[in-house]
């Protein structure tokens, strides 16, 4: 059980309009914290405006360097506790996203907010998270990404989605580097599967529900320590092989 915070603690969350993104704002917010609560299109983000508490609505697109610098400007020396990197996308269902017909230009969209964004929004807040108490970097990832899964069980042993499972190896290899470099600093640095969740990335078929996965993630961001950066976690707190 997570309790709330002795002062108000803040989370920043990418992606926050929908999904695993939404049920976390829901989770810290009942918690007492300050969420600050980004997505593309504020105005159309009609349940996010429908919680309840210290919830700030601000926009970003996790691809645009010029919004992501006006999101730090915006929050400049803000302290924040907990940054949670979720923004995701899935790509191509179709042919297009199969070996011998990927599509090059579906392929570097979806590494752009997979991969390239959460690292690239991390060097810009920086600064707020080690003005912060908690000083967390949280990225969801995805067990799609992990190498070495590939063929070690039964359910493991299948090629694609290309397209999806290259942008969140490539999310994992930065997230390693990016728990090594910031430990010295004080910095916790933990990638996630959030489970295969009812979501726009997971598919309307997926067995899990987004607030049971948030739920179940909250004990393992809140038990983080930069002692324990470079490790991939599953949902039930697992160690997943990279």
């Amino acid at each position: 059980m997570i309790l709330p915070p002795i002062f108000m603690s803040t989370i920043l969350i990418t992606g926050s309009n929908r999904g695993i993104g939404l049920a976390f704002c829901r989770a810290y917010s009942e918690l007492g914290w300050e969420v600050v609560a980004t997505c593309r299109n504020p105005d159309s983000a009609t349940d996010l405006k429908q919680l309840s508490g210290k919830v700030t609505i601000l926009p970003l697109d996790v691809t645009s360097g010029k919004s992501i610098a006006a999101l730090a400007d915006t929050l400049k020396e803000k302290p924040i506790d907990i940054l949670v990197n979720n923004a995701a996308i899935h790509g191509p269902r179709d042919a297009s996203g199969t070996f011998g017909k990927i599509d090059l230009d579906a392929w570097m969209e979806v590494m752009k907010v997979n991969a390239m964004a959460p690292i690239k929004l991390t060097e810009a807040l920086l600064p707020n998270v080690l003005q912060s108490a908690q000083k967390k970097l949280v990225f969801i990832s995805s067990m799609a990404g992990s190498i070495s899964l590939r063929g070690s069980q039964p359910h493991h042993k299948q090629g694609g989605p290309y397209i999806y499972r290259t942008s969140k190896a490539a999310l994992n290899a930065a997230v390693k580097a990016i728990g090594f470099d910031l430990r010295a600093q004080g910095v916790s640095v933990v990638a996630l599967h959030p489970g295969w969740v009812k979501t726009e990335t997971g598919g309307w078929d997926a067995p899990g529900d987004p607030s049971e996965s948030v739920a179940a993630m909250l004990p393992l961001i809140d038990a983080a320590t930069p002692e324990g950066n470079g490790v991939f976690l599953n949902v039930d707190g697992t160690v997943i092989g990279w």
